[in-house]
């Protein structure tokens, strides 16, 4: 088997084999033939054109003979067989792959087969790593050109797969339709497995005319490489002229617009031109402008293109001129486009720096980030909420300062409530459950206020409130004025405002999921257990049980009972008097100091990492739709793929420390007020962008008006 010579000019064949393969006499069996071939189906990488010379001598060797049977080459035959030694006995050196140099493919088909060289270039000239060619399948025979061309490329990449992965590889075809492979739709299934192969490498796809391609054009386009007329007797043969078969070495200029953009770039860049300048003089003094000797070695020119490649690049970069609006170009597609997903800024960064290079990439990402309104609208805040824990004021007595919400959406009951509307007193932390339905009327809330609350507990000052509908109503609001309270609402949906109804409501719902029957029909006969033992449990609050915070002792259980027939008569058994009165005091004073301590390590907590954030009148503002119904969003069929943040809107005034009001769209009906932590400035992009499309009232999809700049009448309308 002959063996390869490695050296510093790069890989040769044996040459005490050689001399074997130059005295191989005629073949007179199929067996003799069999032999000759095999042996130079080995080295055939190092000769040009060897589908073509062996296409004929394929013929002789049928299955269906018998491997000593007689054989006869006729002219056609014999005048390849020749060829064919000849050129084995005097194969070219190729070159060893550099993988740090750019790969260069070029190919080409003809109606009959496929052929390629793998090289690169250097210093101009073209240097061949390895050939490699073979003759079409009769399918193949009939596929149109273009598949034609795209089957030498794919049987090209799965030649030389080991050295065009993971790296651009140039490809070079004298089919100019392949230049825009990606962008065709795929029509058949063949292309649909192509697009697969192509899609495990990078290809750069360069149009070089049949003229000029000598090598992969002269490995497909032998004439007597036509099929015999009884095989292929509907294939045309195309005359052949003697320009067909020259080599030569050109330039490739790729016809992108993209490309062509970024070589006019160049003009306009000094830096650039400084750079190029370098490169031409081949000159190891510093350059002008910055750039010194040591720096231009990381560069050079080819295909009228300056290519960068740092210490740490596999493969060279293409530079782009410091031109922006061709790196907004490249950062349309890279970012913007459907392919490119809107990545965050390390994913834009390792897309863009495996092909292109500037100076300082990473500030030009973060800038064009952060001005992209897509990203705005359709993301979430990654950092801590802005704003500073504002806590409620401790109450100065009991049942004066009450918290209320809904738990709503439980399962029916046999009573029929599907709801529980909770009380919690802000300074005992004493809570009323009381069961009704989802669906309850003003008039009924009112009255379960009366004969629950009211007739209990002594005059309220204010409630505060999650804004839920049912306490925004008119009706609520004339309820409180005639027993003399304040609505204070908690603003927007800031969760922090009112915390301690999510904690309780998290509380009764654990305790019912401990004692619900398995159809869930009964949970509202428990809730009356379940005020007891939340009211009798210690508080982390005010360090001890809302019963004691709010009675001065904790009502007597079952067990306690048991306990309290035991203890009678013993000394200090019972509080008596003024002794109760003074407990009373201390149990008050108790929960207020265990309240400030508690809302004072809160803050240190929650503001730890934080930001004050302060808008002014008239600033903009983004509204994130977190807590929003869908249908504010204008994507009301799923708030899991409709926008974070909606706007954006007008500052009106600073309600208070956390809270603004906006001037929010008629058809937004909104309560107007919101939480700084609900709301992010809005920056004037420096680039046009697209209204984002939203679902209309009338179901239509289009774009909400924010203002009509200018109106004309005409003939008596508008």
């Amino acid at each position: 088997m002959p063996r390869d010579f490695f050296g510093r000019n790069g890989v040769r064949i044996d040459p005490d084999k050689v001399q074997t393969i130059r005295d191989w006499p005629v073949p007179r069996t199929q067996e003799q033939l069999h032999s000759f071939l095999g042996l130079t189906g080995y080295v055939q990488r190092f000769c040009e054109q060897y589908a073509d010379l062996t296409a004929p001598l394929f013929t002789l060797i049928k299955k269906k003979n018998v491997r000593n049977s007689k054989i006869t080459l006729n002219a056609r035959q014999l005048k390849n067989f020749k060829e064919l030694k000849k050129r084995l006995a005097d194969t070219p050196v190729l070159h060893l792959p550099d993988f740090m140099k750019q790969m260069h493919l070029r190919t080409d088909a003809s109606q009959f087969d496929v052929g390629s060289v793998l090289f690169h270039v250097i210093e101009g000239a073209e240097r061949p790593i390895a050939f490699t060619s073979r003759k079409m399948k009769s399918a193949e025979l009939k596929y149109p050109t273009q598949q034609q061309e795209l089957l030498a490329i794919v049987n090209a990449l799965a030649a030389f797969r080991i050295y065009c992965l993971d790296r651009p590889v140039m490809i070079e075809t004298d089919h100019k339709s392949l230049e825009g492979i990606f962008q065709q739709k795929m029509a058949n299934r063949r292309l649909a497995r192509w697009y697969d192969v192509l899609a495990e490498y990078r290809p750069v796809f360069a149009y070089l005319s049949g003229v000029k391609n000598g090598i992969a054009d002269a490995l497909s386009r032998r004439p007597d490489l036509k099929p015999e007329t009884k095989e292929f007797h509907d294939l045309l043969v195309p005359s052949f002229n003697e320009s067909s078969y020259q080599l030569c070495v050109i330039e490739i200029r790729p016809t992108s617009d993209l490309v062509n953009a970024i070589i006019e770039g160049y003009k306009k860049d000094n830096i650039i031109q400084d750079i190029l300048r370098v490169i031409k003089k081949r000159s190891e003094s510093p350059a002008t402008r910055g750039v010194s000797g040591k720096q231009y070695k990381v560069y050079f020119e080819e295909y009228s293109l300056l290519w960068y490649q740092g210490s740490t690049d596999e493969t060279p970069r293409i530079v782009v001129p410091n031109i922006l609006a061709l790196k907004h170009r490249i950062f349309a597609e890279v970012h913007g486009s459907n392919y490119g997903g809107h990545p965050g800024m390390d994913r834009t960064y390792l897309k863009l720096q495996a092909d292109w290079y500037w100076p300082r990439m990473t500030r030009t990402i973060k800038k064009y980030i952060a001005d992209c309104e897509d990203c705005r609208r359709n993301k979430p805040r990654l950092s801590k909420t802005p704003g500073l824990l504002e806590p409620l004021q401790i109450p100065d007595e009991r049942w004066r300062s009450l918290s209320m919400d809904f738990i709503t959406d439980l399962p029916d009951t046999k009573r029929g409530n599907n709801s529980i509307w909770v009380m919690v007193d802000r300074l005992t932390k004493r809570a009323h459950f009381i069961a009704t339905t989802k669906t309850v009327t003003a008039q009924e809330v009112a009255t379960l206020f009366i004969d629950n609350i009211w007739r209990l507990h002594e005059m309220l000052q204010d409630i505060v409130s999650d804004r839920d509908g049912k306490f925004i109503s008119g009706f609520w609001s004339q309820v409180f004025e005639d027993v003399g309270t304040k609505l204070k609402m908690t603003v927007g949906y800031r969760a922090q405002g009112d915390g301690q109804m999510e904690r309780t409501n998290r509380t009764l719902e654990e305790y019912l999921r401990c004692f619900v029957s398995p159809r869930q029909d009964i949970w509202d006969v428990h809730l009356a257990n379940a005020e007891f033992a939340i009211s009798s449990a210690v508080n982390s609050s005010i360090k001890m049980s809302p019963f004691e915070a709010d009675l001065g002792y904790v009502p007597a259980n079952p067990l306690s009972v048991v306990a309290a027939a035991r203890r009678r008569g013993l000394q200090g058994g019972r509080r008596q008097g003024v002794k109760f009165t003074e407990h009373q005091a201390a149990v008050l004073r108790q929960c207020q100091d265990a309240l400030e301590d508690a809302q004072a390590h809160m803050a240190d907590v929650y503001d730890k990492g934080r930001k004050e954030q302060e808008f002014k009148v008239g600033h903009r503002v983004y509204l994130s739709t977190k807590n929003l119904d869908t249908a504010h969003t204008g994507f009301p069929h799923s708030r899991k793929l409709g926008p974070k943040w909606i706007g954006p809107y007008s500052v009106v005034r600073r309600v208070h420390m956390h809270a603004y009001e906006l001037n929010l769209p008629p058809g937004l009906k909104l309560h107007p007020v919101f939480s700084a932590g609900s709301l992010k400035p809005y920056e004037q992009p420096n680039r046009l962008s697209r209204p984002q499309d939203v679902i209309l009232h009338d179901g239509s999809v289009g774009q909400l008006v924010e203002a009509v700049l200018k109106k004309r009448k005409r003939q008596g309308s508008w």
